[in-house]
């Protein structure tokens, strides 16, 4: 006896007849023999499986590749993290050791009266490029330190403004070790003291701050 030929027509992946021995049927319900029914839709259900199996596989290379993602972007951040933490440790080191500096130079100085001897003024480029220039003053200050000699010393902190005119009576804070390293006491002396501690020590704080907030959300490392 010859053996029976079955075959299914597809379009667009969704099965639109069935064949038995070419013998057309639009729908598998539409076959009269019971055996051939249950041929043709072992047939469709093997179909099924291997484009599912053929999914399922794509869906496999696509978490493969989704992985490797994840860990190159894993090995990036903690790039970033070490580059932070770096920053964050120079920053703050920093910051220590120029306030170390700076207490220990006030702590050493000692003040007098002295006065304004004179102000130089002298032209300095804002903008070189554009040959921009602008008057800066510098005063030059006069005192009598504790070994019982007159110093006389201009002070390098210059100003756009005249803020000191010459005879004007001051405060004068030095070291009597180095009785020329020397300024006038005032609030933007003091500050100058310490514009490089408090700009070190924000910019630490901050990349600190980067750093712990990039750790709670990078995702737990796998084991």
């Amino acid at each position: 006896m010859a053996r029976k030929k079955y075959s299914i027509n597809w379009e667009n992946d969704e099965p639109i007849s069935f064949e038995v021995d070419g013998v057309t049927y639009n729908a598998l319900d539409d076959v009269p023999n019971e055996k051939d029914r249950e041929k043709l839709s072992a047939m469709l259900d093997a179909s099924f499986d291997d484009a599912f199996d053929d999914s399922f596989e794509d869906m496999q290379f696509d978490e493969k590749e989704f992985e490797e993602l994840q860990k190159s972007s894993a090995g990036m951040e903690k790039i970033l993290l070490g580059i932070f933490s770096g920053v964050a440790v120079l920053m703050l080191l920093i910051a220590g050791i120029s306030s170390y500096f700076a207490i220990q130079k006030i702590s050493k100085e000692e003040s007098v009266p002295g006065r304004i001897a004179d102000v130089v003024v002298r032209k300095e480029y804002i903008n070189e490029q554009d040959r921009i220039t602008r008057d800066f003053y510098y005063p030059v200050i006069e005192f009598t330190a504790s070994d019982g000699k007159k110093r006389t010393v201009q002070i390098s902190e210059g100003s756009d403004s005249p803020y000191y005119e010459k005879g004007d009576e001051i405060t004068v804070l030095y070291n009597p070790e180095h009785p020329l390293d020397a300024r006038i006491q005032s609030t933007g002396s003091n500050a100058l003291m310490w514009i490089l501690p408090a700009i070190t020590g924000i910019l630490g704080i901050a990349f600190t701050g980067a750093v712990l907030v990039v750790k709670k959300l990078m995702p737990p490392a796998e084991e």
